[in-house]
């Protein structure tokens, strides 16, 4: 089975498949890229007291070049179901502390739904670890003018053998 389409830059740092310069430009105009924004703001929706997490998170998502416009609505979901979670938190805390099994557990559920929406909202935004280190791509390496540098960079080609 393939794995995920990687971007062409990625594939180029990582110096693994050789393209030429068509294959290259085919492959770049298939890719699907959002012009990048200075600023986003909030959608509408969002309730007024999670706005200043959401112009902090944004503002640090646009700087790693990763966050725009069409993204908004997924940071929104997440800063409302991360409220959601701590307010249901707090009654799964205070229903273990009374020893209320049936309502520690009742409230455990629905904190996992909500944990659940954080999560996939995060992951699809860059904010956990994980994703983070899926979304970056390698630096290609410097051009060096050493011809001996380029000779060992480069396997030589096979032409003429046998």
């Amino acid at each position: 089975m393939a794995g995920r389409r990687q971007p062409t830059e990625l594939v180029k740092a990582k110096g693994k498949k050789h393209m030429t310069k068509a294959e290259e430009d085919a492959r770049r105009r298939s890719e699907v890229n959002a012009a990048m924004d200075k600023a986003v703001r909030a959608p509408k929706w969002l309730p007024e007291e999670l706005r200043p997490e959401f112009n902090d998170i944004s503002k640090r998502l646009i700087k790693l070049g990763i966050f725009c416009k069409l993204d908004r609505d997924t940071l929104g979901r997440y800063l409302v179901a991360h409220q959601a979670w701590v307010s249901v938190s707090r009654y799964a805390i205070e229903a273990i502390g009374k020893r209320d099994s049936e309502g520690a557990a009742e409230w455990s559920a629905i904190q996992d739904k909500y944990f659940k929406q954080c999560r996939a909202c995060a992951g699809d935004l860059g904010l956990s670890i994980s994703s983070r280190c899926q979304l970056v791509i390698p630096q290609a390496p410097e051009e060096d003018d050493d011809d001996l540098a380029k000779l060992l960079a480069f396997p030589p080609s096979r032409v003429g053998s046998g």
